[in-house]
Order: structure tokens, then C-alpha cells, then sequence
């Protein structure tokens, strides 16, 4: 193991190379951030927490390495209000968000219950949607 080589770095490495990628300094740097961070990410928070990872990295490289991983569908980009793009590692199993636009709740959803909407859009469409990560919007219970 390399010295500065990490269990999130290792796994950001193989991800890339699986989606025929070359594991660059900076995407590694980026994609094991978000797997150590676990949860959702802002561009600025994937940023400040790559650059500690590799100080050389600017803004616009993070960007474009977060508009890349999301394009190979490695990453899904999810915006949970406020307009602020937010980043997170596609699992085998996709979840979702309900949003509350009242109190800012979010609620995890799981992803068979988007199934039906799945299967809806093909037959009436026959148009296979790729629905990694939903955000709902509406009002909570407590919030109604």
C-alpha cells in the first residue's frame, strides 16, 4: 500500500477503472471524497475536502471531475433545494429524497417505490429512464 493510499482511494481507483477511466490524481482525489463523506455533498464541501486530499486542485478541475463522474454515472447529482447541486456516490441500490419545502426535512425513499414510475414511463413512452437519484418536493406531515 502506498503511503498516502486510503481504502477510499483504493475503491475510487477500481470505480474508475471499471468505467474505463484512467484513476488521474484528481478524480480519485474527488471520487474519494465523496465515498469517505458518505452522504450527500455540495461542489464547494467535495472541494475544500478534495483539496486537502491533493492542494494542487482548482475549482474548475473539481467541477469538471464532478460533471464527469455524474456523466458516467459513477457520482448522481441531485438538487435538494435551494438550488445547490449536491454529489453522491450511485450505491447498487439507488435511494431518493422527499424534500419538505416547508421545513427542510428530508426523507429517505426507497428506490422500488419509484419502480412503478419506472415501468409507467417505458410502457406509455417506451422511453427507459435512468432515475438514479429523485428529489420529491411537497410538504411534510408536520409541515401540512
Amino acid at each position: 500500500m502506498r503511503a498516502n493510499e486510503t481504502p477510499a482511494t483504493r475503491l475510487a481507483t477500481r470505480k474508475l477503472r471499471a468505467a474505463s477511466q484512467r484513476a488521474t490524481a484528481a478524480r480519485v482525489a474527488v471520487l474519494a471524497t465523496l465515498i469517505e463523506q458518505g452522504e450527500h455533498s455540495s461542489a464547494e464541501e467535495v472541494l475544500a475536502r478534495s483539496q486537502a486530499r491533493l492542494p494542487e486542485l482548482t475549482r474548475s478541475t473539481v467541477y469538471r471531475t464532478l460533471e464527469r463522474l455524474r456523466d458516467l454515472r459513477i457520482v448522481s447529482e441531485t438538487d435538494l433545494g435551494g438550488g445547490v447541486r449536491h454529489f453522491e456516490v450511485i450505491e447498487a441500490v439507488p435511494h431518493h429524497h422527499l424534500v419538505c419545502t416547508g421545513c427542510g426535512a428530508i426523507i429517505e425513499l426507497a428506490d422500488q417505490s419509484i419502480e412503478p414510475l419506472r415501468r409507467e414511463i417505458e410502457r406509455a413512452h417506451g422511453f427507459q429512464p435512468a432515475i438514479d437519484h429523485l428529489a420529491v418536493f411537497g410538504r411534510c406531515a408536520h409541515c401540512q
